[in-house]
């Protein structure tokens, strides 16, 4: 049996892998949800540093844990650069409601600003350096690790721009985004010096910017990679520790993150943390990912408790793991919930009987097909994709056109889905027929393709460049024809308020408008009066709401009551999707759940012909 630990010399020993811990550790991430046990509201405490830090005690002293976090989120890099605003919200993190640097202008008067002033924090960085020091003050570093999240390079250079924008900069002009993010870098390096200057231990780079879901391998290891690179270099200098923080699938550059610098590597691990460790696991440590959504969220105790067994016997069987959900919990998770993550891990000693844990055979890891919260694709069976993969032969001259047109959306080629196109209007072909029989049939499996992590965001955008091409010859048709054979309607899409990644959001619209829909998208952090207010003014067929955290789906639910209150609970569709939206949730609010892109078409277009048949 191993001698008996602190918290922090057991978080240590599983990070360096230099020893086996004495226990299995846990991070129970009590960031946001830290402050709510101390009786404070997140925004009333963001900019009072020794407040958030006596608020946070109290989470620690109530639940335990093996580290006490600084700080709560991402944004303290992009918050220093002028032109930056959040919305503080009370029971969740903050809200990027305005990317400081949108345009060439505004990127180049904050970088001859930066060149000549140098780097300026913001009030938050500085309270967060007095959290820091109250810690230290309170002995708790001689107990606990204490870490604190910052954005990583490539992620805060796109929350500069709009997280879109970016990715359409490293396509188009490449050049000007590594320019962005070279100023990005050396505010994160500004960010966390500070840090460590108040006495912080580790400095957690959160860049989910470079998951596989979102940046191709490629992309990553040219735009991403040597900027981590440079960044770990730096907080070794300077006596840091540095840990990366990666979202969702990132199977493709598990290798690449082991050899970025940082001494582990967290996030949720996307097929597995179990694959993650036969990969990796062996160069640096592994913390994750107890599914905070599915299993945290909506499990109950017992699940909870065998997931952290599977997590122990496939994945900390032989140490260099720590528990952790895959990303921040929400304000609502059970307290039982809690409880019981961090008292199975107290359970789990070391040298570890895995036999002793019981059977396991059923119990699956974050990312495992049969897991609860494992993402699916809601086209994977769908007929029309099955035969355009596989029926190529004895083609008709209409299957002829719609196949190679599929063909032109896949493969991205311009020139041909223009060919096809007119090759398709010479044999008779309507517009509607080669829009949503062709063209819109290539999104789809694109978009299904993506689902399965086949192809990655920037693939779906090229899809809809390419898609692009060819509507001038079609929209004057279709026009002239009032649309007629095809789905019709205004439909408008947004962020709830306090969520802040909008890829997702922008998929589905861009999905929308490939199968014939007008689309206003609303953006981010939108609140439901404005959902319905703009739905009134545009006579809109359906409302749509990207959900990323638990708290916020409040917000999806109050848009559903007001129209209610005002009598029109009935006159649009009303759907949702995202990270912390599920069925289940969707039939307790009355809200229809789109688990993708394709799925909020199929919703759309079966609402509209129902009402078109009424």
């Amino acid at each position: 049996m191993s001698k008996q630990m602190t918290s922090r010399e057991r978080i240590f020993a599983a990070v360096t892998m230099s020893e086996t811990p004495d226990q299995l550790p846990v991070v129970p991430l009590l960031m946001t949800r830290g402050i709510r046990e101390g009786g404070v509201r997140v925004d009333e405490v963001l900019l009072d540093g020794e407040a958030q830090a006596h608020a946070k005690k109290k989470s620690l002293d109530k639940f335990g844990g093996d580290v006490i976090i600084a700080g709560t989120d991402l944004f303290t890099p992009v918050e220093c650069v002028p032109g930056c605003e959040l919305d503080y919200l009370p029971y969740a993190q903050p809200s990027l409601v305005t990317h400081p640097t949108p345009s060439k202008d505004a990127f180049y008067r904050f970088k001859e600003k930066y060149e000549k002033e140098g780097f300026q924090p913001s009030k938050r960085v500085l309270a967060i350096q007095d959290e820091i020091r109250t810690y230290v003050k309170m002995g708790l570093k001689d107990t606990h690790a204490i870490p604190t999240p910052v954005g990583g390079p490539i992620t805060t250079a796109q929350l500069m721009t709009g997280s879109s924008e970016f990715l359409q900069l490293l396509s188009d002009d490449p050049e000007y985004a590594h320019e962005v993010t070279e100023l990005a870098l050396d505010v994160v390096k500004n960010v966390c010096r500070m840090m460590f200057e108040a006495g912080v231990d580790v400095c957690n780079i959160l860049d989910p910017f470079n998951s596989s879901d979102i940046l191709p391998p490629e992309v990553y290891r040219k735009h991403g990679l040597p900027y981590q690179k440079r960044l770990f270099e730096y907080i070794n200098e300077i006596g840091g520790i540095g840990f990366t923080h990666t979202c969702t699938f990132t199977q493709p550059i598990w290798r690449d993150i082991a050899s970025n610098g940082c001494l582990n590597f967290n996030g949720d691990m996307y097929p597995g943390m179990d694959k993650t460790k036969q990969a990796i696991g062996g160069q640096i440590s592994l913390m994750g990912t107890l599914s905070p959504y599915s299993t945290l969220m909506h499990g109950s105790t017992d699940d909870v408790r065998n997931e952290v067994k599977k997590i122990a016997a496939e994945v900390g069987y032989n140490g260099g793991a720590i528990v952790m959900p895959g990303c921040d919990i929400d304000w609502n998770i059970p307290e039982e919930n809690m409880h019981a993550m961090i008292q199975q891990c107290a359970e789990i000693k070391y040298p570890m009987d895995v036999a002793a844990l019981g059977d396991l055979s059923n119990v699956y890891l974050a990312g495992h097909p049969k897991h609860p919260g494992k993402r699916s694709s809601s086209a994977a069976d769908d007929q029309a994709i099955a035969e355009i993969k596989t029926h190529v032969d004895d083609l008709s001259p209409t299957e002829e056109v719609n196949h190679y047109l599929v063909e032109a959306i896949m493969e991205y080629d311009g020139d041909k889905a223009i060919e096809w196109t007119k090759k398709g209007l010479d044999r008779g072909m309507t517009a509607q027929e080669i829009v949503f029989d062709g063209l819109s049939l290539g999104m789809k499996i694109v978009g299904d393709m993506y689902e399965r992590n086949e192809r990655f965001v920037t693939d779906m955008l090229k899809a809809a460049k390419t898609m692009d091409k060819a509507m001038p010859i079609l929209s004057p048709i279709l026009e002239a024809s009032g649309g007629d054979g095809g789905p019709t309607g205004t439909v408008v899409v947004g962020l709830v308020r306090g969520n802040t990644q909008d890829i997702g959001k922008n998929l589905v619209c861009l999905m929308l408008k490939a199968n014939g829909f007008n689309v206003i998208d609303l953006g981010k952090n939108v609140k439901p009066e404005q959902f319905i207010k703009c739905a009134e003014e545009n006579d809109a067929v359906a409302i749509g709401m990207s959900v990323m955290t638990n708290s916020s789906s409040v917000y999806v639910e109050k848009t559903k009551q007001l129209l209610e209150e005002q009598g029109k609970g009935d006159k649009y569709l009303l759907m949702f999707g995202g990270a912390a939206a599920n069925v289940g949730l969707g039939r307790q609010m009355g809200i229809e759940y789109g688990i993708d892109a394709n799925k909020a078409v199929e919703l759309v277009r079966n609402h509209v012909e129902s009402r078109a048949a009424a």
